[in-house]
């Protein structure tokens, strides 16, 4: 197997993996109520918020999706008792999305998989691995960034 061979298959392998084991997580945290994508949208709010940009607009922005798209996944999420909007009391035009206590009991769950999940990989390795581990990564974000 030539190495371009062994990166396709370890990017493959990764990817399902990745997304089997956080899908089989959400399933244990939302009792299979929420789809990864839905997640993603909760993650987002959850980060916006803390910045205090969580708009509309900025959120739909953040997760590179057209308002409508947002605005979609919005209604599903308020319907299942995880999102509510709340108006800005200055400019009624403008709207914040927020997490209900059990979007933030998801999100909390989410972050103590990801922090096990991570834990774990980096009791595995040495510093010096991990500081090269995370050089590599960030230069296959920065590709994925600029080129897809």
């Amino acid at each position: 197997m030539t190495e371009k061979e062994k990166l396709i298959e370890f990017f493959v392998s990764c990817f399902y993996s990745i997304l089997d084991a956080e899908q089989k997580a959400l399933d244990a945290i939302s009792n299979g109520k929420l789809s990864l994508k839905e997640f993603h949208v909760i993650e987002a709010v959850s980060r916006a918020k803390a910045q205090g940009k969580n708009t509309f607009s900025h959120i739909a922005s953040g997760l590179n999706i057209v308002l409508g798209t947002l605005t979609t996944s919005y209604t599903r999420l308020e319907e299942k008792g995880y999102l509510i909007k709340k108006q800005d009391q200055n400019d009624k035009r403008v709207f914040y999305i927020d997490l209900t206590p059990l979007a933030e009991e998801a999100n909390k769950q989410h972050t103590e998989f990801h922090d096990r999940m991570v834990d774990g990989i980096t009791k595995t390795i040495s510093k010096k691995d991990l500081e090269n581990l995370n050089y590599a990564l960030s230069v296959l974000e920065k590709f994925f960034k600029e080129h897809l």
